[in-house]
């Protein structure tokens, strides 16, 4: 049985990151990590209040912010401690992304057009977190390979984040860029694509952040959106495998061709967390 999460979790394709260098086609994704207070620290807080001004925030400000073109906000779930949010923020380029955040102020009062009203709203925006970040990573977000969501959803949703290594060219028998774009790709399409349980898929590649190349590999991070994490760890995606490569022979071709192009199945399990639905844009 063909195991669903492994494989989706190494679908890559490598279109746009073969010569390790921006390709200006794709977006980039910035990542960063806030940290909030806990309640019993926060004065005349609550759980109901925070939720409120959060989604109110959202509300008003990602209309806004026409440079920013989709966000995922993550708390809490099995990574990491539980005052820890993952913000993933998609752009066009660095030159969008650094002229939000410069005019983040001037959209703030856009979004609050009385002077009283915007301070009113920012005391009780801010009391809830430590006021600190960590700039996470800086990525390039490959456009042929992702998956947005077909849909609003209203109760929250499990994201898994999962770091894989591309094998390097050198190492794979017969192997080329066009072969491996072509493999990966296809799998894409008829797999990861057509698979209802994957809400949503992004694939980022090294761009300002960490390092790549060498023995290793080219680091690759998918970036999955479930229901349930009931469907996050459902292992058997064989239907569509089978319906892809009806014949035998030509499946088990596919898939040793396939395998080929990663670093021995090595992987770093990142991230389990929960997605607060309300907050995307």
């Amino acid at each position: 049985m063909i195991k669903r999460i492994v494989i989706l979790c190494i679908s890559i394709s490598v279109l746009g990151i073969l010569h390790a260098q921006y390709n200006p086609d794709n977006h980039v994704v910035t990542i960063s990590k806030y940290y909030l207070k806990a309640l019993s620290d926060v004065e005349d807080g609550s759980a109901e209040e925070r939720k409120e001004v959060f989604e109110e925030n959202a509300k008003k400000m990602n209309p806004l912010q026409e440079r920013l073109i989709s966000t995922m906000v993550l708390g809490h779930f099995w990574t990491g401690t539980s005052n820890e949010v993952l913000e993933i923020n998609e752009w066009a380029s660095m030159t969008d992304a650094d002229a939000s955040v410069r005019t983040t102020a001037d959209t703030r009062k856009k979004a609050w057009r009385k002077d009283e009203d915007r301070v009113e709203f920012m005391s009780k925006f801010n009391k809830y977190w430590v006021g600190k970040h960590t700039d996470v990573s800086v990525l390039e977000l490959n456009m042929d390979v992702l998956k947005r969501p077909t849909r609003k959803y209203k109760e929250n949703t499990i994201v898994t984040m999962v770091q894989y290594n591309l094998a390097p060219l050198s190492k794979v028998e017969d192997g080329s860029a066009e072969d491996r774009k072509e493999v990966l790709q296809n799998f894409f399409d008829n797999v990861v694509k057509k698979d209802d349980k994957v809400l949503s898929h992004m694939e980022l590649t090294h761009y300002w952040s960490g390092s790549a190349g060498g023995p290793e590999g080219w680091p690759v991070i998918v970036v999955n959106e479930y229901a349930t994490i009931e469907d996050a760890m459902d292992q058997d995606n064989s239907a569509l495998v089978e319906k892809a490569w009806p014949d035998e022979e030509e499946r088990k071709a596919f898939f040793k061709k396939f395998n080929a192009y990663w670093s021995n199945g090595y992987h770093k399990d990142l991230e389990i967390r929960n997605h607060w639905v309300s907050l995307r844009k």
